[in-house]
């Protein structure tokens, strides 16, 4: 249930974000439930496990062995498939699903124990059922390589619109950075930490540096969308983001910066009041009168000016946009995507090199 509640947080193009098992690139939940295997005919995979699951707790209790004996098989086979995918083609692994798999394959154990016991029993009853639980999976894997290569389809049109987009030599300072220096891939992202498309990509961005780590840099620039700081705007759009944007570069006189960028972004809910950004300065573990001093004599403010500078020289009028070796891109793409992204500028690079 709980990976089918994240499923749900996540929504139908929103990055998993389980921290409970994601400890590095070989075990991680959010690469192997934000895969695009981790649904079945749009439904996601835990919801079906938990649906057989709840299926099978039912014909426990109605006694029919026949039926239960299948569906253990089922799970059984179903679990061979799955598994392969996670470790030969997503390449990571899940603690929860594992620990699943471990269920499935005690459950096939004691359905064959059962059968054997039963009066009449024969070879046959184990072979045909599990053929036709394998015969099945293999439909389900079929569709699965079917749809995904519909999808590919599709990426490949989004692929082409993202080369057709406008290249920039950025200028600003890069001040907060995450990654390899000599990465050949540089994400420059101009955010606003009010803005739920910039929480959801700096989930799909930690994804991505846990999967591309040798591959890629990401570079934090602010452009928050409130008229108090950022005169280029008509309207006010998320008011005290200005604010939260100079808390954060307080946050980094400390060498905090990421951390407190993380509870803004956990907390968008809230107003970012003053109080509230003493208790984030406080979670983080900052020193708080410091921080308050920064903040009362507004020297981080600059810092934000140089980048909504920056931001406007290059065309920037919305959050997130990112910028990728040079090439402006509006929007949050998805883990495929950037994927896709990646392969072609490490490719682009070398033949630079």
């Amino acid at each position: 249930m709980y990976l089918s509640i994240l499923h749900y947080q996540a929504g139908s193009s929103g990055v998993i974000d389980s921290p409970l098992c994601t400890i590095s690139s070989t075990l991680n939940c959010n690469a192997v439930l934000g895969s695009t295997y981790a649904r079945l005919f749009k439904v996601p995979i835990a919801t079906w496990a938990a649906l057989t699951y709840a299926v099978l707790l039912g014909v426990s209790f109605m006694g029919n062995m026949r039926v239960l004996t299948l569906l253990c098989y089922w799970a059984f086979a179903f679990t061979l498939y799955m598994a392969g995918i996670s470790f030969l083609s997503i390449q990571s692994a899940c603690l929860f699903c594992m620990t699943l798999y471990a269920i499935n394959i005690g459950l096939f154990v004691c359905a064959i124990m059962i059968a054997r016991t039963s009066a009449g029993f024969q070879a046959q009853q184990l072979v045909y059922p599990l053929v036709a639980c394998a015969v099945l999976v293999g439909g389900v894997a079929w569709w699965q390589t079917h749809a995904l290569a519909t999808t590919a389809s599709g990426q490949s049109e989004w692929f082409k619109s993202y080369l057709k987009q406008r290249v920039v030599t950025l200028q600003a300072v890069e001040r907060y950075k995450k990654g390899q220096a000599s990465a050949p891939v540089t994400i420059s992202e101009f955010v606003d930490f009010r803005c739920p498309a910039c929480a959801h990509l700096r989930g799909v961005l930690t994804t991505v540096l846990e999967k591309h780590a040798a591959d890629v840099q990401v570079v934090f620039h602010h452009y928050p969308l409130d008229n108090e700081c950022n005169a280029s705007l008509q309207q006010q759009v998320h008011a005290a983001s200005c604010l939260a944007s100079y808390a954060a570069e307080c946050a980094g006189e400390q060498g905090k910066f990421w951390e407190y960028a993380d509870q803004l972004f956990m907390n968008q809910q809230r107003v970012y009041s003053r109080p509230d950004l003493d208790n984030y300065a406080t979670t983080v573990g900052l020193n708080v009168a410091d921080f308050n001093g920064c903040m009362n004599e507004g020297r981080t403010k600059q810092f934000v000016r140089n980048d909504m500078e920056e931001a406007h020289r290059i065309g920037v009028n919305s959050t997130p946009t990112m910028v990728i070796n040079g090439r402006v891109l509006p929007g949050a793409p998805t883990l495929e995507q950037f994927a896709a992204i990646i392969d072609y500028e490490k490719q682009q690079t070398a033949k630079k090199d």
